[in-house]
């Protein structure tokens, strides 16, 4: 079980100043995890950064992983401050035993909002260089834990669960989740490769418009690629001598019992 990062508020000037620093600490860290890795970054050059004394890290977080583990958890907070709306009602609709068109409609929603996040979020380069050491191995064990379990694991759940009901297959079936994660995929060249795709596109950054046209794009993409698995469901329950069943919501009428 992945250990949680130790919370400390009460300092010397009170609860919000507490806060502050300890805000201040960890915007600091992320950026020095990211740019040296976790061994190379040291607590004396995250204090300086976050323009602290060095028994400040010790007094909020105990130790380096401390530390570590609180920026994780800052992450995992961002995202499901953004991601939280859009992925509870992928859930619902999965749930529900919506339509096929109203779950596709749900996952390409989440794809979206994914890209929004990756393109708006506050100093996105230190989350993009301290998400990729992690993702890579790079750290304490518990702070992937901590990601995926809070995180990954959810959005698997959700997004695997709506291309197994596309495809007529178990949600933890292994061909579901690679198609899974291949779909929701599509945006992680954006995050692992930018300067390359940047450069290819002739763009300095991605403005306004060009979220825009990138997220029509992923979401065509996205529809397409979910509306296939549909027709490929449907033809192997056709050749097997089966009727494809419509998961159609029914409405309800007026003065029905």
């Amino acid at each position: 079980m992945a250990r949680a990062a130790k919370h400390r508020h009460a300092v010397e000037g009170g609860y919000a100043r507490g806060e502050e620093t300890r805000a201040r600490i960890v915007t600091a860290a992320l950026r020095t995890f990211g740019e040296r890795g976790f061994e190379a970054a040291s607590t004396r050059d995250i204090a300086t950064k976050a323009g602290v004394n060095a028994p400040a890290l010790q007094y909020y977080f105990d130790n380096k992983e401390g530390v570590y583990l609180a920026c994780v958890e800052y992450i995992i907070a961002c995202v499901w401050g953004f991601m939280s709306e859009v992925a509870t009602e992928a859930e619902q609709a999965l749930a529900a035993k919506a339509s096929d068109a109203e779950l596709i409609e749900k996952f390409c929603a989440v794809q979206g909002k994914l890209a929004e996040f990756m393109f708006t979020i506050k100093d996105s380069e230190d989350w993009r260089l301290f998400m990729s050491r992690l993702q890579s191995g790079e750290g304490p064990p518990a702070g992937f834990q901590l990601i995926y379990q809070h995180v990954s694991s959810r959005m698997t759940k959700v997004l695997g669960g709506i291309v197994g009901r596309l495809l007529g297959r178990p949600a933890d079936d292994e061909e579901t989740l690679i198609r899974t994660t291949i779909v929701s995929g599509q945006l992680h060249v954006f995050a692992v490769a930018r300067k390359s795709v940047l450069a290819r596109l002739n763009w300095d950054r991605v403005d306004a418009s060009r979220l825009e046209l990138l997220k029509r794009i992923l979401i065509e993409h996205t529809a397409v690629l979910l509306q296939a698995m549909v027709k490929t469901r449907d033809a192997a329950s056709r050749s097997h001598g089966k009727r494809p069943v419509a998961r159609v919501k029914r409405k309800r009428v007026a003065g029905a019992a």
